[in-house]
């Protein structure tokens, strides 16, 4: 069975939600977010959308939980070429964010989305968006969640969003390892003296 796993970085802000608790229309927001990732439920208390691979079944309800990718979810949606953030199909170009290793060796644990929407996470993220950013406690991993040996979870200096046209899924110790083909527009961003995540002039390079 595909098990869950802890992520490398958290869509949204790290509330594990036990209640669930959602809003069917999105706050106001001081960022862009793209139309299918808006149309998400949104977590009513850090008021942003809820990806597909946060929503998990426990014990017989429902909860949302930020720092857990649900793998078989992930997994279904990255076999069906699904955006993992908004749910919806990605189209032609495709999008993986990591940091430098996991984009030199294209092989990620977090599944594909939506160019636009992994930007949107970039800014909406504060693992991404803060420079060090404190991760959830490890009591807040449930003991159903596993990674595989020699994979980097912590803070990178640099993040990379990586577009691609295409990509392939490997199952490495029962959790799923994407593997994109070449990038064709790298995006990287840093971190400015303040420590807020900004984009490095002049890395958006066309296909």
């Amino acid at each position: 069975m595909l098990k869950c796993r802890a992520r490398r970085w958290q869509v949204g802000f790290s509330a594990h939600r036990s209640d669930g608790a959602a809003v069917s229309e999105p706050p106001p927001h001081n960022l862009t977010v793209p139309d299918t990732l808006a149309a998400r439920p949104w977590d009513a208390r850090r008021g942003v959308p809820i990806p597909p691979v946060s929503v998990h079944e426990r014990d017989g309800s429902t909860v949302v939980d930020f720092v857990t990718v649900n793998g078989p979810i992930a997994l279904s949606l990255a076999r069906a070429r699904d955006c993992s953030l908004c749910g919806q199909a990605i189209g032609y170009w495709v999008a993986f964010l990591g940091g430098p290793a996991s984009h030199a060796q294209r092989r990620y644990l977090d599944p594909p989305a939506h160019p636009e929407c992994m930007l949107a996470a970039v800014r909406l993220c504060p693992f991404i968006a803060l420079r060090h950013h404190r991760r959830a406690p490890e009591h807040r991993v449930g003991p159903d969640t596993a990674s595989p040996p020699g994979y980097e979870h912590g803070q990178p200096d640099q993040w990379l969003l990586g577009i691609t046209r295409r990509y392939r899924v490997e199952i490495q110790d029962d959790i799923a390892v994407y593997l994109p083909a070449a990038f064709k527009r790298p995006r990287t961003f840093d971190y400015d003296a303040a420590g807020h995540v900004r984009e490095q002039p002049g890395t958006m390079v066309e296909a």
